[in-house]
């Protein structure tokens, strides 16, 4: 985790105040203010097995759910490696909640 630096990664860009998801047309800008929840599943057996079973959510995946609309969508996700989410800024990182079996998102 580290503070107050952009970080960029082939899809999207993490600032400590937003994210920034890259597109073909135009970038889609997400204010960390306007985000409700963000989820994370880490690649294991256990995670997949549990996943594949029963949630429509899938492991390596960014999810993230909006207050308000953006571009007329009230969520997002985006592919991002499990070593990828550590680099994360702090404000952001804190704001992930990450899936364990059994439990509930």
């Amino acid at each position: 985790m580290k503070n107050n630096e952009d970080i960029e990664f082939k899809k999207a860009i993490f600032s400590f105040n937003k994210i920034i998801i890259k597109k073909r047309k135009e970038n889609i800008i997400i204010n960390l203010d306007n985000i409700k929840k963000m989820y994370y599943a880490k690649f294991t057996i256990r995670n997949y097995l549990s996943l594949g079973f029963g949630d429509w959510r899938s492991t390596g995946f960014l999810y993230i759910d909006l207050k308000e609309k953006v571009n007329k969508k009230k969520g997002y996700s985006l592919f991002i490696r499990y070593k990828d989410i550590e680099k994360l800024p702090k404000e952001i990182y804190e704001k992930i909640k990450f899936y364990i079996p059994d439990e509930p998102w």
